[in-house]
């Protein structure tokens, strides 16, 4: 059974405690530890590497649609994918009759210093993501000219925790270094940073590398791609 959110605080505040494991919590001290906990976790989606959660999702994109939006369902106008902001793509490819056809991923500024038009309608060959506070965009270049099926692979922002959730949305081998994680914020959080000794810091270094090491890498090889932006592959191709 997955621990609740309530009981992984109770345990990263005993960390740091020198209070007896059936003394409860005062104050705030919950509503802080949740709300460290919820900040960490958005904190790792920034880059993506101490997310480790990577999944595949799918959508359609209709003819004409060069933008697909990513965030939380709870964000203002909702996003086309509601599965959270995505932090780190690692793969994407568009499947049309049974057909794959894979998606470069280039840099945002790439193509805005390489192509010189607005791009027409045809096979999608790149997509450009562009992170924002609370939202993530992914262009299509060129457009699409017929619907297709989109596959995505990457870490996506999980959702804020609350007390009365459980910590089933995360893999039981990150469970011990989030949980020394917190315990260090909530050491300077309650001045205790005089508990926070070596052996602790060691245990979270050691930790910290595993998570790292579970986080996969992009092993795509890189090849000179400008002539593919600047059209020429559309004549070449007969696109």
């Amino acid at each position: 059974m997955a621990q609740t959110v309530k009981g992984f605080v109770q345990d990263s505040y005993q960390i740091v405690s020198s209070s007896s494991p059936t003394v409860p919590l005062h104050g705030d001290d919950m509503l802080k530890g949740v709300q460290f906990l919820n900040e960490w976790l958005n904190a790792a989606s920034a880059t993506g590497l101490m997310t480790t959660i990577a999944k595949e999702i799918t959508f359609p994109l209709a003819i004409g649609q060069s933008e697909v939006t990513f965030g939380s369902p709870s964000y203002v106008p909702t996003p086309d994918v509601t599965q959270g902001r995505l932090s780190n793509l690692q793969n994407a490819w568009l499947v049309l009759d049974g057909v794959t056809y894979p998606l470069i991923d280039q840099s945002r500024n790439t193509f805005w210093s390489s192509y010189k038009y607005d791009p027409q309608l045809g096979l999608p060959r790149f997509v450009i993501v562009t992170n924002e506070v609370d939202l993530t965009r992914m262009r299509f270049y060129p457009g699409p000219s017929q619907e297709y099926i989109v596959h995505v692979f990457g870490k996506f922002q999980l959702a804020d925790l609350t007390e009365n959730d459980t910590m089933v949305t995360l893999p039981t081998y990150y469970i011990r270094f989030l949980r020394l994680t917190l315990a260090k914020d909530l050491a300077i959080y309650k001045g205790r940073q005089q508990a926070w000794n070596k052996m602790l810091e060691d245990m979270l270094v050691k930790a910290e590398q595993d998570m790292m090491s579970v986080s996969s890498v992009n092993l795509n090889i890189e090849t000179e791609q400008e002539s593919y932006l600047n059209g020429a592959w559309r004549v070449r191709a007969g696109v």
